[in-house]
């Protein structure tokens, strides 16, 4: 993190909100990223990145250290996304992110087509698993930590959905 950043994240905390305004332009892009995958919808995206920003600026007060702050940002947009997903129900993968778990073969359309399918065959939370481990690159720790089950659970969802996923890519 950018001295710049710390030097930010300790004025938004003072309540300077030309601080707190160069704070959402300098991270909106990455909330609206990180939202639309969750969502895979645009507007649900930009209400929910405007949910993150709301939550951040009622709550970064609380952030005892300054340097903890991606951590802490990471766990309040996944929060925000999660609850929206189980309110919501929003039970598809984002397209655009398939590509990203594709690796480049002749056949990658096909291989496409046959992980989306796969994919939207997972229940809602084992999506969540994989899109918290393998796509935003949590640690099984922190994913526990995430969604408030045991660090076991964790490890044995995460290998019970590969298994299924490999099992139904390779029938």
């Amino acid at each position: 993190m950018a001295e710049l950043d710390i030097s930010l994240i300790e004025q938004v905390q003072a309540g300077n909100p030309e601080a707190f305004t160069r704070l959402v332009q300098n991270y909106s892009a990455y909330v609206y990223r990180t939202a639309f995958a969750f969502l895979q919808d645009k507007s649900e995206a930009e209400d929910v990145s405007q949910e993150i920003f709301l939550k951040v600026y009622r709550s970064i007060h609380l952030l005892k250290d300054v340097k903890s702050f991606p951590a802490w940002f990471k766990k309040v947009i996944t929060s925000v996304c999660l609850d929206r997903i189980k309110r919501k129900k929003l039970d598809t993968i984002p397209d655009t992110e398939i590509d990203s778990l594709l690796i480049s073969s002749p056949d990658s359309w096909n291989r496409k087509i046959e992980l989306c399918e796969a994919l939207r065959e997972l229940g809602v939370e084992e999506r969540e698993l994989i899109l918290l481990v393998d796509w935003l690159g949590y640690s099984y720790y922190e994913v526990a930590t995430i969604l408030k089950i045991p660090l076991g659970t964790v490890k044995s969802r995460i290998h019970a959905v590969r298994l299924h996923m490999q099992k139904m890519l390779s029938e």
